[in-house]
């Protein structure tokens, strides 16, 4: 699954200049899913600045096929594999943004850098 996701963000060719990235995760009926919107706010103290979507990759969704099935294990599986993007010598989305965060819709946000 790491490859999916990785072969997911570098799929997103668009390099705007954005102060925020969100990968969020939600959670339907038969499995989990991640998406990716931009920001040109954020703010450290208050996770509503990722409702501001300032950039929506046409590729915006991944649903995750994974085995997890408990949303914290999600939720690290999705930072570990962003972060394993970042710290990889690829030029992605990711590198758009000095501020990336990972969480659920209703959830807190969990600031990957």
């Amino acid at each position: 699954m790491n490859s999916e996701f990785q072969t997911w963000i570098e799929s997103i060719t668009e390099r705007p200049s954005l102060n925020a990235i969100n990968i969020g995760l939600f959670h339907s009926k038969d499995s989990f899913t991640a998406y990716l919107i931009g920001s040109n706010e954020y703010d450290p103290n208050n996770d509503d600045w990722a409702c501001n979507e300032d950039f929506i990759p046409t590729n915006k969704y991944l649903v995750l096929n994974i085995a997890l099935t408990e949303w914290h294990a999600v939720q690290q599986f999705v930072v570990d594999s962003v972060r394993k993007i970042i710290n990889s010598d690829r030029l992605t989305i990711l590198n758009c943004a000095p501020n990336i965060t990972v969480g659920f819709d209703d959830g807190d946000l969990e600031k990957v850098t």
